[in-house]
């Protein structure tokens, strides 16, 4: 954890920064931009840096699953391309595992198991409450709740 929580809230520009210092020669910057309304964001490799670009005009917890998700490719994809651009309309099926693989990252690293399983324990069962507890949307806490094996009510 070193810090990089505020209770059950991963601060993913902390754990950015802490990569980004960690790796010398291959840096990593994150800006916020204004995109496109169904682009989330990207990651390029541009004159020697890699850049996290993040749609500022997006809902705060879109916006830090989003560099997440881009932290993810970096850690995991940057020796297979140079850009990845969070586009839904134009994935073929080799890019579909790539990002399937960035959003596992993604969720794994904003709402680790041990902590979900804990939040739930302690009788948080609401994804209203989780999402909010780990600052993430609704819709990604119901897809990590459910990989972890919990079933749902139907009105959630």
């Amino acid at each position: 954890a070193n810090g990089c929580f505020n209770g059950d809230q991963l601060d993913i520009e902390k754990i950015v920064n802490h990569v980004n210092r960690s790796n010398p020669t291959e840096p990593l910057r994150l800006e916020y931009v204004m995109m496109e309304p169904a682009t989330s964001g990207s990651l390029t490799f541009s004159e020697g840096v890699w850049v996290i670009r993040v749609n500022k005009s997006q809902n705060i917890r879109r916006q830090r699953f989003t560099i997440a998700h881009e932290l993810g490719h970096y850690m995991m994809h940057r020796n297979k391309s140079e850009s990845f651009t969070d586009e839904v309309f134009f994935r073929t099926e080799k890019k579909d595992l790539i990002e399937y693989r960035a959003n596992e990252f993604a969720s794994q690293l904003l709402m680790p198991e041990e902590r979900v399983r804990r939040a739930i324990s302690d009788g948080f069962r609401n994804l209203g409450e989780l999402s909010e507890r780990f600052n993430v949307s609704s819709a990604a806490m119901k897809v990590r709740v459910q990989e972890l094996g919990y079933k749902l009510k139907q009105n959630e």
